[in-house]
């Protein structure tokens, strides 16, 4: 009679032992198809987890029915494999210079609200408004010997000064004409701001697809810049980018920062008037193909190892083998797809970042390796798939090339008393099941420690009872931004604060975002409950209002704490005919709407949003029509007038 267990675990391990290998082997697997295998497996071994545990623990090394794969079906899986990484390399690409296609970049700036610290020079529109006892609104362009001309107040020289210093000048300068601006309790209100902006010239020179000198934005950056001037050219350095200026040295600028990571800092870098960007040639170029996240041509600096230039491709697939092809310039370069020449070089993963670039312009990560040479790792571990099987090999040797498991925090996501190693017994052919105790093997017991045999497959629990910490992110004007982990149940916002060490002298408070499921949450205060995922913003004091709506010029006023909603909209030319008056909604900062519903207006915080909403069923004024139609009215009384007149004679 065939032992029902013994059956059971037969069907389990044989779907299992394919199911991994397929995953392993089959790189064109989809990732939705992969998830689906693995949750086929962990169903499979949640339903029968405990009689397979009592069965191998009563056996021991017994063996288990059961069938392999056959070599000539992994040869064939192999062979696959192989042509479409051949077939990767043929279209690989140059990595960044893509992102620097010719677009319109002025669209960047548009609305965008004036730093305090702008300086003013030749081009730049000034607005001028009063409003109160005395009316009075106009533009004026400083010419190119820094000065304006207004009526009554006389030439004004703006040339150097930045926004702060210019309205202090100015309004100093009005006093001086206008007595109701002066006081303490001035009749007339006095607003500037700007308009059109003046143009920088920046020269663009080396390996770019266009270059020369172009006018562009003044809040233009190296990475808008280079937009406009077309791109750099492949044959350009990312790396190594110049910024030469006439009375500072020159300045680098590495884009892969920004490309590959996001970080802004350089690529944010501000252009100045008559700046020089240089683009070197590119100092190397490094083909990484294979089983990497993103194949394609990269420039490594001299600084850089092999692991780095890895890590630029996105790192290794899951299903990668662990030690890299590694090939040199002039040294069997001619046969590109033969790994055995003499010399290529096999470098191990996890000891590719003592290897420096030297020579380098070829990285090969194979996506299977050979079938006779592999050991399999799946479940609760940093870095499952196929690894490289070298003899001697051992658990403990195995747990390092998987990213290590022993840390504190890792750990606890681990079923440390039970992982399981199957392996083809080479008697019979037929899998069998050893138990290892990664407790006792972390505690010392090198019994444990037990030595792998090709094509052995690891497979490392979960812990059931594991609960992963609850984090949330704050960023900004605090002393200490980063992720933090919730400690209670309630924490609020009150208690991050704390914990961040409270807010840089520069935040904006009343502007603190919460966004949770990409979705902002309107605070009222900080007593807000905090959950997992929540993301906390502190900005900077944006110094503005923003009106939009039906005004005559919507965008950013100045924020001046004495100004009132209706000051706001004066500031930004008054309403327009269509205007819905008594119906006005105010956006806080922080996420909180007030609707202008009476005749009492809201206050108008910093970093607010007026938006003034049209009447409903009003047309927008046409002054053709009113012209044609006054002319008519005119001219019916004058008609009128005339037969009158004409009449009393």
């Amino acid at each position: 009679m065939v032992n029902p267990i013994k059956s059971i675990m037969k069907k389990i391990l044989s779907i299992l032992i394919l199911q991994l290998f397929l995953v392993g082997l089959v790189s064109s697997q989809s990732a939705s198809e992969i998830r689906k295998l693995k949750k086929q497996y962990e169903s499979m071994l949640q339903d029968q987890d405990e009689e397979i545990r009592l069965r191998s623990d009563r056996m021991g090394d017994d063996e288990i029915d059961g069938d392999l794969p056959t070599k000539q079906d992994l040869e064939l899986m192999q062979a696959e494999l192989e042509e479409k990484e051949k077939d990767e390399a043929i279209q690989l690409k140059h990595f960044g210079y893509d992102f620097f296609t010719m677009r319109d970049t002025l669209s960047i700036w548009n609305n965008l609200p004036v730093p305090p610290n702008y300086i003013l020079g030749p081009g730049d529109e000034i607005i001028i408004s009063l409003w109160g006892e005395t009316q009075l609104r106009d533009n004026y362009t400083i010419g190119r010997e820094g000065m304006v001309y207004v009526e009554r107040v006389g030439q004004l020289s703006l040339t150097g000064k930045s926004m702060e210093q210019a309205k202090k000048y100015l309004e100093k300068q009005f006093q001086k004409v206008y007595e109701t601006l002066k006081g303490s309790r001035p009749s007339t209100y006095m607003d500037v701001s700007l308009g059109q902006l003046k143009s920088i010239n920046v020269t663009f020179v080396g390996e770019v697809k266009s270059p020369g000198i172009y006018p562009v934005h003044p809040f233009s950056t190296v990475l808008t810049g280079l937009i406009q001037a077309g791109g750099v050219d492949t044959t350009g350095s990312l790396r190594n980018i110049q910024i030469i200026r006439p009375v500072t040295d020159p300045q680098q600028v590495d884009m892969y920062a920004f490309l590959l990571s996001g970080e802004t800092g350089q690529a944010n870098m501000r252009l100045q008037d008559n700046d020089v960007i240089f683009i070197p040639p590119r100092s190397s170029r490094i083909e990484v193909v294979g089983a990497v996240k993103r194949p394609g041509i990269y420039e490594a600096n001299r600084s850089d190892n092999v692991a780095a230039v890895v890590d630029y491709a996105g790192g290794l697939r899951t299903n990668a083998q662990h030690t890299l092809v590694v090939y040199r310039k002039n040294l069997g370069l001619l046969n590109r797809d033969a790994e055995n020449v003499a010399d290529a070089v096999y470098v191990p993963y996890n000891a590719a970042n003592q290897m420096k670039i030297d020579n380098v312009n070829r990285i090969m990560a194979h996506s299977a390796p050979d079938y006779i040479k592999s050991v399999y790792v799946y479940g609760q571990v940093k870095n499952s798939g196929i690894y490289g099987f070298q003899e001697g090999m051992k658990i403990l040797d195995l747990i390092k090339m998987v990213g290590g498991l022993f840390d504190e925090t890792y750990y606890q996501t681990i079923y440390a008393p039970r992982a399981d190693i199957i392996r083809r017994d080479s008697k019979s052919n037929f899998p069998k099941v050893i138990p290892i105790n990664l407790e006792e093997l972390k505690q010392g017991n090198h019994t444990q420690n037990i030595e792998l045999h090709n094509w052995d497959i690891i497979l490392v629990r979960k812990n059931k009872n594991f609960a992963k910490s609850k984090q949330v992110q704050i960023t900004g004007e605090v002393n200490v931004p980063g992720y933090y982990t919730l400690t209670k149940p309630k924490e609020t916002l009150q208690d991050l604060l704390s914990r961040s060490g409270g807010f840089t002298d520069r935040a904006f408070e009343d502007g603190m975002h919460l966004y949770r499921d990409s979705i902002q949450v309107a605070l009222d205060n900080y007593n807000f409950s905090l959950a997992h995922g929540d993301s906390i913003h502190v900005p900077d004091h944006p110094g503005v209002v923003q009106v939009l709506g039906e005004v005559y010029n919507p965008g950013y006023v100045q924020y001046n704490r004495g100004m009132g909603l209706n000051n706001y909209i004066e500031a930004a030319g008054g309403f327009t005919l269509q205007a819905r008056k008594k119906y006005i909604t105010i956006i806080y900062p922080n996420g909180n709407v007030r609707v202008k519903d009476s005749f009492i207006p809201p206050r108008i915080k910093e970093g607010s949003i007026v938006i003034v909403h049209q009447e409903e069923g009003r047309l927008p004024f046409d002054v053709t029509e009113f012209l044609k139609e006054t002319a008519s009215i005119a001219a019916s009384f004058a008609t009128v007038f005339y037969i009158l007149r004409s009449s009393s004679y």
